[in-house]
């Protein structure tokens, strides 16, 4: 595949290789080759195929043991969504850390600040939640 080639004909690529290894799923090297795509390729279908699924009555695009397309698994569904919980809010909690406590300790009174913490901690607190509930 050359360079230019939209996302949505990635995705369709990888919609038709997880299909058609449905249930095992793939992961990245065999969607490569099932796909005659490079790595970055396969993300951006990845990418683009995750954000229309829904739309197109798909089941949402998860992650264990391989990319997998499954109707009925709302046990594969949560686990993969309380990993992606749990991977993003280390990152939001270091960005508080590091940036925006540094902000506020600078710039104390700042209405700015002052909404952006709450709304960051509000979020921050979301996401340990969501990552921990059993």
């Amino acid at each position: 595949m050359g360079r230019g080639v939209p996302a949505h004909v990635h995705a369709e690529a990888i919609l038709s290789a997880l299909q058609e290894a449905r249930p095992a799923g793939l992961t990245i090297t065999q969607l490569m080759a099932a796909t005659e795509r490079t790595r970055a390729q396969i993300h951006t279908g990845l990418a683009h195929l995750r954000q229309v699924a829904a739309a197109c009555g798909l089941p949402p695009v998860t992650w264990d043991r391989g990319y997998r397309l499954l109707d009925d698994a709302p046990e594969v569904w949560i686990g993969y969504e309380r990993a992606f919980f749990g991977a993003v809010h280390p990152r939001v909690a270091n960005f508080i850390a590091g940036t925006l406590l540094p902000h506020q300790t600078k710039t104390p009174g700042d209405p700015y600040i002052r909404t952006v913490m709450a709304q960051m901690g509000a979020i921050e607190s979301t996401l340990q939640l969501l990552a921990n509930l059993e």
